[in-house]
């Protein structure tokens, strides 16, 4: 997944903190924020632009590729909110340190893997070390800084990590040009081991809270729930057909997500997932919105760099560098579309970037065998680019401002995890694209982009259960 867009969607957990008693050192402790936000917004690039040759080099299947990169996506959605509470109970510090640790542990387990086991291990590490990462990264930030100093903080964090997500999977494609695939990730190490150091060095300690309650149960069933679900939904696109295993599968994923519901009623306001917060409609608007959205914004960011490689024979680095104007675009244009916002109101941005996003992805049906990157590829990614600038930013505002300010860390939460969630059963769905060769394989690109059209048009209509209403901005608390 994009690096930018994923900020903007978690930027939120740390603009809700509140500036922690005593708390100093704060240029030394967004250096280290940033370093170990970085891994987790430069992965999702990495591995598409390596994916392509993963699948040669290991003789993947379609399953083995969906699970490659879901692998990293299950621990990511079904953790994040959680990993927030750990940190809590256990210490941020600590709880983003051992993030790192994790990410550092799977990454060098997928450059040394030698089939599908270890390299399905690897990135379910990664995953759950970018979950922990996140929340207690950008909340060590958010301590770190007064009200009237954070947005800048977050800004310089936000552009660092948009850069690298530009750079480095351009960085991989040459290396993987010129050499393996396993070195595109044995270049993260050195990042690891450099993020851990000043992380030690610089981030300050902090007080455990040994009256924190963590919702295991929870964490439990959301991951049985999304991890059955996708194994189902997986094993569906690859033509198993409605088999009794599958079946079961997708039972087994459905109780588990009526079990999570069950459970999070029962705990009320102090659930992970508090179900007072979708009584809002903008709220629960606002969450629909996200994950119809992320779905075919994930799609894209898959499948645009697979087919450059599988299909029309570009190269590694052209791939890397595809979607460096996506990161410029949407950094530079998100802010702008807080005007909007205040000109018309919280809907219409919403509205018009999920229906850009959709002629992004009609645009996509130009990309065939005979490819080439400005005419065919560039004009897709400049309007999804667009689309999601003008969504991205209102949609977090949106987010931020539609509860109480005690609940603005939580509902920020939710909302990141959405994100993965819709980027989590996408991938499921992409089976009977990633099986196809030659000409199939646009054939597949072609329906694939034609989906995503119709849910960004979904996404458009879920709009119209957010609340109407003037724009309102976020005020940091101090």
């Amino acid at each position: 997944m994009s690096g930018a867009s994923l900020i903007l969607t978690d930027r939120g957990l740390a603009l809700a903190e509140p500036k922690a008693a005593g708390a100093r050192g704060g240029t030394k402790v967004l250096a280290a924020s940033s370093l170990g936000g970085c891994l987790v917004f430069v992965n999702g690039a990495v591995v598409a632009v390596a994916l392509a040759a993963i699948g040669r080099d290991m003789r993947l299947s379609p399953l083995g590729l969906q699970w490659v990169l879901n692998a990293e996506l299950l621990p990511l959605a079904a953790m994040t909110l959680v990993a927030g509470a750990l940190g809590d109970r256990f210490g941020q510090k600590r709880m983003f340190l051992g993030g790192i640790a994790f990410y550092g542990f799977g990454t060098t387990t997928i450059s040394f893997a030698q089939d599908l086991a270890p390299l399905i291990g690897g990135r379910f590490l990664q995953g759950l070390g970018e979950a922990l990462i996140v929340p207690n990264g950008l909340s060590v930030l958010g301590r770190a800084f007064p009200a009237d100093e954070k947005a800048r903080a977050i800004g310089i964090w936000s552009a660092a990590a948009a850069v690298a997500s530009g750079v480095v999977p351009a960085i991989a494609g040459a290396i993987i040009d010129h050499g393996s695939w396993r070195t595109s990730f044995l270049m993260l190490l050195p990042i690891v081991a450099s993020a851990l150091a000043l992380g030690i060095a610089w981030i300050p300690k902090d007080s455990p809270n040994s009256q924190v309650r963590i919702d295991v149960n929870g964490a439990i069933l959301s991951t049985l729930g999304l991890g059955s679900l996708g194994a189902g939904l997986t094993s569906l696109t690859n033509g198993s057909g409605p088999t009794l295993c599958v079946l079961v599968t997708l039972i087994a994923g459905l109780g588990g997500l009526v079990g999570l519901v069950v459970t999070q009623r029962r705990l009320g306001n102090n659930a992970m997932l508090p179900p007072s917060l979708f009584a809002s409609r903008s709220v629960a608007g606002a969450n629909l919105y996200t994950a119809l959205l992320y779905g075919p914004f994930t799609v894209l960011l898959t499948l645009i760099p697979f087919v450059m490689i599988q299909g029309a024979h570009l190269s590694t680095l052209m791939a890397g560098l595809a979607f460096i104007p996506l990161q410029v675009l949407i950094t530079v244009v998100s802010p702008l579309a807080g005007m909007l916002c205040r000109r018309f109101g919280r809907r219409m941005p919403l509205f018009a970037g999920s229906a850009v996003v959709a002629l992004s992805c009609i645009m996509a049906l130009r990309i065939g065998p005979n490819a080439t990157y400005w005419p065919d590829i560039f004009p897709s990614i400049l309007l999804l680019a667009l689309g999601m600038s003008l969504a991205i930013a209102p949609l977090t505002t949106l987010v931020l401002t539609s509860v109480e300010p005690d609940r603005v860390g939580t509902v920020s939460g939710v909302n990141s995890a959405v994100s993965r969630v819709g980027s989590l059963f996408a991938i499921a769905l992409l089976g009977g694209v990633l099986q196809q060769g030659g000409p199939q394989l646009f054939s597949g690109f072609h329906m694939a982009m034609v989906a995503a059209a119709v849910t960004c048009v979904l996404a458009a209509l879920a709009v119209f259960i957010i609340e109407p209403g003037p724009h309102v901005d976020f005020v940091p608390r101090d």
